[in-house]
């Protein structure tokens, strides 16, 4: 179809010429190739002796035109690995194009393609029939005769591959590729008819027990297996058999009197019911006769499948006449018209599947009231099928459609996370949802059902609060380093042994019990800490005379400050020392004093290399924190997240509260890693 390509066909086949294929409806004369940089390059005929274009009979050019060809070269070659040789023959009858059917003989069977609906199927010959996909087939065929044959041929590069698929009542269409397909005593046979077969035939397992059946004459077993037929004919709108099983139900006998009125009921009502299918019959054929009169070819070929597919039997002279009308006026179009009529259908179907998507969409978002982030592949799926669907979607969808449009608009809002043991404790501004209830849904069909999450206005207001305490902490924090006071603590005496500690302004005697730990905690959280006063760059600037650790290395830990051998703090007495050095009259000086500090240091005793072992600390004795972040925090330090209690005091009505003891748990946890 390109030039350069032509280039090579020409140089491949200079010594051949090429003819308008009778096989494809052409006249047989010859044809030369075409060269064009602007278009598509193809054959073309030899204009006529007088100069006048050449006039050709073939009216179809898309790809499937040399389908029947395609369809001949696949069954032959299957069939010649099978041991068979074929024969075949394009029927022609007046007005049918040659290529619409094409039946396949050999020696053990016989097949008849029907590649458009131009010939009517013909099931009960010798000839099996295989229909296109184009070619309608009534319900009440699927079921008397389980199954059909279907055939389509895929592009494929320049060819065409065959596919065989099996239809079957209630059931989707299965392909198959030729090579899978058989040929059995039946006929031709596909994986999908075996099982079809299989299912068909199978004995129905019992529903009762050997032990627990019971004889029911036969009259009255007669007489239910009917109802049930009748149920199952009127749910596939198969208006003869509906009518077939009348006749049996009013020719049965020998019922008892109340089976005899359940009988008579179900044929009354069947009745009613072939009335209204025959209403709809003749609706449906009015329909038709207008859109052949207004010339609506896409109108006219929905119409002829809805025909075919439940008015193909027991037709009048009247709907043959419109039903002959409709196939000629359509055979009529031509290609182009034709494309647009099934470019349209495909339009059709995917707006019918868009539509589909939509309700399922629609369904999975039923419990949801907003627009969230992890909404958004769903919600932009909704958006574009609604889009295809169009007027397909009835008010109510289209309403809740226009709802999830207006939240995108806004754009995705992120759900907050806040424990549901908090915000549970509070109202909902948003729903009005009491404390202690569950938030609901505002909008949509199950609005007032639960949510699954509390609202983002809920939510906020916990963290509104957080954001307020940690803003007035660090308030607090900063004030207090501003009123530190300006000259160091006094010298201490440094202590030979590590149970003592000094005592000095930053350290009171401790209280026994709860109360004095508690109180000794609130002392230390009011004053300063001495890690806060010495920069971080300044902690081991200087050796430390608790534990002899040198300059620039981490203290030990003596007391228990921690999970790990070190202190992640440095001692109280090594800052100290750190603030009285700071307190020289200039920076020679300071420096000089701290290389006479390292000059002048003792070595640590011999006894104070080896670790002393740690002891157990007693129930009820204050732990030693000598100015470290990590403590422990008891339940009556911290606020009740359940009542709400302050610190210091009692959770009401009961307590203290399980949540308060696992929340100072938390704190405990954190500070000390």
């Amino acid at each position: 179809m390109e030039a350069i390509e032509l280039d090579v066909f020409r140089r491949v086949h200079e010594d051949d010429t090429f003819w308008c294929g009778t096989l494809l409806g052409g006249c047989g004369g010859q044809l030369t190739t075409k060269l064009y940089t602007d278009r598509a390059c193809h054959f073309a005929h030899h204009p006529d002796p007088d100069g006048l274009p050449h006039v050709c009979g073939r009216r179809s050019h898309g790809v499937d035109s040399a389908d029947h060809l395609y369809v001949r070269s696949a069954a032959a070659a299957w069939l010649a690995g099978r041991g068979e040789q074929a024969t075949f023959e394009y029927i022609r009858t007046e007005g049918v194009p040659i290529g619409s059917v094409v039946d396949v003989r050999w020696r053990h069977g016989a097949l008849r393609v029907h590649l458009d609906h131009a010939v009517t199927p013909v099931w009960d010959d010798d000839v099996e029939p295989v229909l296109g996909t184009m070619v309608p087939v009534d319900r009440d065929t699927l079921i008397r005769r389980w199954y059909v044959h279907r055939i389509r041929l895929d592009s494929v590069g320049t060819a065409r591959h065959v596919q065989i698929g099996t239809e079957a009542f209630a059931r989707p269409i299965e392909w198959f590729a030729l090579d899978e397909c058989q040929m059995m005593e039946r006929g031709l046979s596909t994986p999908a008819i075996e099982k079809i077969v299989q299912a068909r035939t199978a004995p129905r397992p019992s529903l009762w027990a050997p032990g627990q059946a019971r004889k029911v004459p036969e009259p009255e077993a007669r007489a239910q297996a009917l109802l049930r037929r009748l149920v199952y004919a009127r749910r596939i709108e198969s208006v003869p058999l509906v009518k077939q099983v009348c006749t049996d139900i009013e020719d049965l006998t020998g019922v008892s009197e109340e089976l005899q009125e359940q009988l008579e009921a179900a044929v009354r009502h069947a009745r009613t019911w072939r009335v209204e299918q025959d209403e709809a019959r003749r609706k449906l054929f009015a329909k038709l006769n207008r859109a052949v009169e207004e010339q609506k070819p896409g109108r006219v070929r929905r119409l002829l499948l809805r025909v075919n597919g439940t008015a193909t039997e027991d037709r009048t002279d009247a709907e043959s006449a419109v039903y002959e009308r409709a196939t000629t006026y359509f055979d009529s179009l031509d290609d182009l018209t034709r494309d647009a009529v099934e470019a349209e259908a495909d339009t059709e179907k995917g707006a019918r599947k868009a539509a589909t998507r939509v309700r399922t969409a629609l369904q999975r978002l039923r419990v949801y009231d907003a627009y969230t982030v992890d909404l958004r592949p769903q919600i932009e799926e909704l958006l574009q099928c609604a889009a295809l669907a169009g007027e397909l979607l009835t008010r109510g969808e289209a309403r809740r459609v226009d709802v999830w449009k207006k939240r995108a608009a806004r754009g995705p809002q992120a759900q907050l996370h806040v424990a549901r043991r908090y915000w549970i404790q509070r109202s909902c501004p948003r729903c009005n949802a009491e404390q202690g209830k569950d938030c609901v849904l505002i909008e949509g069909p199950n609005s007032g059902k639960p949510r699954k999450d509390g609202h983002n206005e809920r939510l906020q207001l916990i963290q509104d609060e957080r954001t307020a305490a940690q803003r007035l902490a660090r308030q607090q924090k900063a004030r207090q380093e501003v009123n530190a006071p300006a000259e160091p603590a006094p010298a201490v005496s440094e202590a030979p042994e590590h149970g003592a500690s000094p005592a000095g302004p930053f350290q009171e005697r401790p209280q026994s019990g709860r109360r004095g730990q508690a109180h000794e905690a609130r002392k230390n959280a009011a004053a300063p800490r001495l890690h806060h006063q010495v920069p971080r760059g300044d902690w081991y600037r200087m050796g430390c005379p608790r534990c002899h650790a040198g300059p620039g290395k981490l203290c030990e830990n003596d007391d228990r400050v921690g999970p790990s051998a070190k202190r992640q703090l440095p001692h109280d007495e090594r800052l100290r020392r750190v603030l009285q050095s700071d307190d020289r009259s200039s920076p020679g000086e300071q420096q000089q004093g701290t290389r006479n500090e390292r000059q002048h240091q003792a070595p640590p005793p011999a006894r104070a290399k080896v670790r002393p072992p740690r002891l157990r600390r007693r129930d009820g004795e204050p732990q030693e924190t000598a100015g470290s972040a990590a403590r422990t925090w008891h339940a009556e330090e911290v606020t009740c997240p359940k009542c709400q209690a302050r610190p210091n005091s009692p959770c009401t009505p009961h307590g203290p509260h399980q949540e308060r003891v696992s929340w100072a748990m938390e704190f405990t946890r954190k500070l000390w890693g």
